[in-house]
């Protein structure tokens, strides 16, 4: 097994063992690099709420709300009968993000106790159950689309929620993946109270998770009937 070597003897100072450089060093690459994936990621997420946002206060012709909505859009006076529609049910959003956040929970607790005093067995346990918690949420998460009362081409609703959770499944994948290596490296004891930023990193990347399944919940509990009743009507296009 691999560990970091100390500058001196007596040293407290960590090396890393394959380039020699400085623990500290590598870590503060590794954290704007963790960072800017996380702005990567800020940015997609937020381009999604927008456009979610953008469809259910426009409801152009009438196209926001999923099948079993009644609703007749008449190009002559360009009215829209009052919709009731199959929309998801919102407790499924709220009910994902708590086992997210416990998950979250979980790896902070690892992470703070392994700085705090030197515990691998903490993190071990922690990052493990995180791990759990994030599987039992992709889960959950791919149960709630396959359960969806719509799909894809059913209407801008539909379209807009099926992108939000696959962002998430895409999320918890990175989750899963940051979270075995974590394990595998406390494991080996390559993640002590000397070196420990890397669980650091994975635990603000799984807060940034919690955010973003947080606005999803948000707004599809918020905005979920168009507001926009009197949509406008052009084209060829009509709800079916």
């Amino acid at each position: 097994m691999t560990t970091p070597t100390t500058s001196a003897p007596g040293s407290p100072v960590p090396l890393s063992p394959t380039t020699g450089e400085p623990m500290s060093t590598i870590a503060r690459r590794s954290r704007v690099g963790i960072w800017l994936f996380i702005v990567m990621s800020v940015s997609g997420t937020i381009a999604l709420i927008i456009s979610y946002s953008y469809l259910w206060s426009l409801n152009v012709n009438g196209g926001w709300a999923p099948p079993g909505a009644t609703l007749t859009a008449n190009e002559t006076n360009n009215t829209i009968t009052k919709l009731k529609g199959d929309f998801a049910p919102e407790w499924q959003f709220w009910a994902i993000l708590a086992v997210v956040v416990v998950a979250t929970a979980f790896m902070w607790w690892g992470y703070r106790t392994v700085r705090r005093t030197g515990n691998q067995g903490a993190l071990i346990a922690g990052s493990t159950l995180a791990m759990l918690f994030s599987i039992a949420a992709l889960v959950a998460q791919w149960i709630q689309i396959s359960t969806f009362p719509f799909g894809p081409a059913n209407g801008a609703y539909a379209s807009a929620v099926l992108l939000l959770c696959s962002s998430n499944i895409f999320n918890l994948l990175l989750v899963i993946f940051i979270l075995t290596g974590i394990m595998n490296r406390a494991r080996k004891g390559l993640i002590s109270g000397a070196v420990w930023y890397q669980a650091q990193l994975a635990s603000y990347w799984m807060t940034w998770v919690v955010v973003a399944f947080l606005l999803g919940a948000i707004v599809t509990t918020f905005m979920v009937e168009s507001p926009n009743t009197d949509p406008s009507i052009f084209g060829g296009f009509k709800q079916q």
